[in-house]
């Protein structure tokens, strides 16, 4: 609820009473602003559209909330420790109620008993959802959880429960009412519009994306996942997360764990990292289908070196980018060849959200594009996560305002300024905006490049000035007269090499971390070359009676599989890390140690042991060299060093390979630098290229290291690594699950 404030006398009292207030109620200040607000931003005040705010635009309205302040609404929940100290305390959010033990424990209030009109209240306790927390009072609910993080504070237990089943776009739940928030755990309203096209989906809690896990460092994480999808199984994967001590419930099946089966719950638990991360399905293509959402753990601000960018860390500019297609992704799956070929997306969504144009009608949806709401004068720290699982980068521009990035996959980075952020599948960017534009409302557009420029893919959003108008002014931006790219971070063509005006690349990034010097060495203990390509079959070999080889039928009409150091990944039939003697040895292989009847599609469970606390180089070298097509490659358990990436030098080389490769590293031209190396976790190996990355093995497990890209994995293009032994494992938790073949003697 806005106020026109009359006179200070006025804004005295009824700030005296609002700081009254919170300090009865006991509610955590999350809220503040700097004393000397600028002439914008005392015209502009805290009107914060529903489309972008976490909590409900219903709250109590019986004391108003102070002008310059964002309402309650907001869902702030971290700022700058500078404006701490002139800023009132901020409403309620909920009626008063004892909290739970697990945030009394914290030594903080809390937000507990949340409006019942909020869509972020807790979950009414008669449901499976919040029995837990009813039977185990040290919990925290996530509401609890997506807090302002302190230095000194406890951590807390913070509890989740997901529940996977089949859903609807456009279903019977959209007659009901519309959804109206960004980035919950939970919805109140169960109506998915994604891009405003009906289809079948697979969703978490009836959401897309599903519910954001945001949570502070340290805090113990907790996720019940209960499967409802009639004849599927699920895995979660925790994008980001390394899973120190909690190397079971890294979500890889037939790696880490069993699958769950339908009606069945496995718990999650670990602690988190900090940086932007998300979830998504880790079995078959279900990511694409619905299946992701975001992970957000926050520190104190003198814990990050980039803190004093920002103001405000909201809890609704989270930026979620996904591709999305009108039909079950199992229809992509080996694929088509006359109608529909390929596996390209249809369309993309940001937060879950979007229009699309019909190519043979022009027809728009009418769906609601997300909105981000900013205040005039204020930093915000947006955090940009790509959920893709196709092969097409994604391009995101914000019209009229530069991006300074202060980190990527989770580490921070020294902050530079672009225009324009390109990103891969499994990809992280965090980026502060400066609302220093004119009043108004400013297309977001986010392409999809590559394959994705064939139908012309892409979708927008909008980021408002509060009381300014919603529509921008100027016409919506085009696939082919899009907005204006600028400086471009991370370019599709790999000139990383040199310094450049227009574009820089991820290997150019600077830690704004210590580093191992270790790493730096000239020699690492081990060095991995890992050349990546497609095997393409022909038709008569393939198609050979009692054989049962899988496949990929490309865009071109080509049936491949994927290989890494000539071998196709094949899962175990047991999880590798709690039943490792269950599996015969003879189901592994690496480069080095090949079967002796192996093809040229070699099928195997391909694992790499590594010692652990080694120093290792992984060098990526793509051998598909296909135009416009990047590998991203996600490394489990890890963050790495990127320290260098690049195409051969030699300009009479058309086609980089392993033998090529070898000879540029022993020539000392494979390009590496060592100053102050970006920490990632994903990273895009340029076409006809390659990628150096080094990192310490000092997390024991078996992680896998894959491309990022969904139909790329399920045709092998995966490796596993195994760091140490299983002696240095911790114990297989109690009850863990257990699968595997069922071959009895024949009676």
């Amino acid at each position: 609820m806005a106020i026109d404030w009359r006179n200070s006398v006025n804004a005295i009292a009824l700030g005296a009473i609002v700081i009254a207030l919170v300090g009865a109620f006991q509610t955590e200040a999350v809220r503040v602003t700097p004393a000397q607000p600028s002439p914008t931003s005392r015209r502009v005040t805290d009107d914060q559209t529903p489309a972008s705010s976490w909590w409900s635009s219903q709250v109590a309205d019986a004391v108003p909330a102070p002008k310059n302040y964002y309402q309650a609404t907001h869902g702030l929940v971290q700022t700058h420790p500078s404006l701490t100290k002139s800023g009132p305390q901020a409403l309620p959010l909920t009626q008063p109620r004892v909290p739970s033990a697990g945030s009394l424990a914290s030594g903080f209030p809390s937000i507990a008993n949340a409006n019942p009109r909020s869509p972020f209240r807790h979950l009414d306790f008669s449901s499976s959802a919040t029995a837990e927390l009813r039977r185990n009072p040290s919990l925290s609910a996530p509401d609890e959880c997506a807090r302002a993080c302190r230095e000194g504070e406890p951590p807390r237990i913070c509890y989740y429960h997901f529940t996977a089943e089949y859903y609807t776009v456009l279903g019977a739940a959209c007659q009901v009412c519309t959804p109206n928030a960004t980035n919950t755990v939970w919805s109140h309203c169960q109506c998915v519009l994604a891009d405003g096209v009906e289809r079948g989906i697979l969703t978490i809690n009836r959401m897309i994306p599903g519910p954001s896990i945001q949570v502070c460092e340290n805090d113990r994480v907790v996720i019940d996942v209960e499967n409802h999808m009639e004849g599927m199984e699920l895995t979660i994967h925790w994008h980001g997360i390394w899973q120190r001590g909690t190397q079971y419930y890294d979500g890889v099946p037939f790696v880490t764990q069993c699958p769950i089966q339908q009606g069945n719950t496995f718990r999650y638990q670990w602690t988190g990292n900090a940086g932007t991360h998300f979830w998504h399905a880790h079995t078959g293509l279900q990511k694409l289908d619905g299946l992701y959402g975001s992970i957000v753990v926050r520190q104190p601000p003198s814990r990050d070196p980039n803190s004093h960018l920002y103001d405000f860390d909201l809890t609704t500019h989270i930026m979620l980018v996904s591709d999305w297609l009108h039909e079950d992704a199992a229809e992509r799956y080996p694929g088509r060849l006359a109608v529909n070929t390929g596996q390209d997306p249809e369309s993309l969504l940001i937060n879950g959200k979007g229009q699309f144009r019909d190519p043979n009608t022009g027809f728009m949806t009418n769906t609601p594009l997300e909105i981000f709401t900013i205040t005039p004068g204020r930093r915000y720290r947006f955090r940009m996560i790509n959920a893709f699982a196709s092969v097409c980068p994604a391009q995101v521009t914000i019209e009229g305002h530069g991006l300074t990035v202060i980190a990527t996959d989770g580490e921070p980075v020294l902050p530079v300024q672009v225009n324009t952020i390109i990103s891969f599948s499994g990809e992280r960017y965090d980026f502060v905006i400066s609302a220093d534009q004119q009043v108004g409302a400013y297309w977001i557009q986010l392409r999809g490049l590559g394959e994705c420029g064939i139908k012309r893919a892409q979708q927008l959003a909008i980021l408002r000035y509060a009381r300014g108008p919603y529509q921008p002014a100027s016409p919506p931006p085009t696939y082919d007269v899009g907005l204006p790219q600028g400086v471009v971070l991370n370019p599709l063509d790999a000139q990383c090499n040199v310094q450049r005006d227009d574009a820089i690349c991820v290997s150019q990034l600077k830690n704004a971390k210590d580093i191992d010097r270790a790493l730096l060495q000239e020699k690492p203990d081990v060095k991995i070359f890992l050349p990546f390509r497609f095997y393409l079959y022909r038709p008569e070999e393939l198609f050979q009676p009692n054989t049962y080889n899988r496949f990929l039928v490309a865009p071109t009409g080509d049936h491949v599989i994927s290989l890494i150091d000539e071998i196709s990944y094949l899962s175990a039939p047991a999880p590798l890390l709690s039943q490792y003697d269950d599996i015969n040895p003879e189901q592994f292989c690496n480069g080095d140690n090949r079967p002796a009847d192996c093809g040229a599609n070699c099928m195997c469970t391909h694992k790499v042991d590594i010692p652990l606390n080694a120093i290792v180089e992984v060098v990526l070298v793509d051998e598909v060299q296909q135009p416009n097509l990047s590998h991203p490659f996600h490394l489990h358990g890890y963050a790495y060093n990127v320290i260098g990436i690049g195409r051969s030098p030699d300009s009479n080389v058309k086609k980089i390979n392993l033998k090529h490769a070898l000879d540029l590293d022993r020539r000392g031209l494979l390009h590496r630098q060592y100053n102050l190396p970006p920490l990632k976790d994903t990273i895009a190996v340029p076409n006809n290229g390659y990628v150096v990355l080094r990192f310490r093995a000092d997390n024991p497990g078996f992680w896998l290291f894959h491309c990022h890209f969904l139909f790329h994995i399920v045709i092998g293009m995966n490796l596993i690594l195994q760091v140490g032994t299983l002696q240095d494992l911790p114990p297989v938790p109690p009850n863990f699950p257990t699968c595997g073949d069922h071959l009895p003697p024949i009676q």
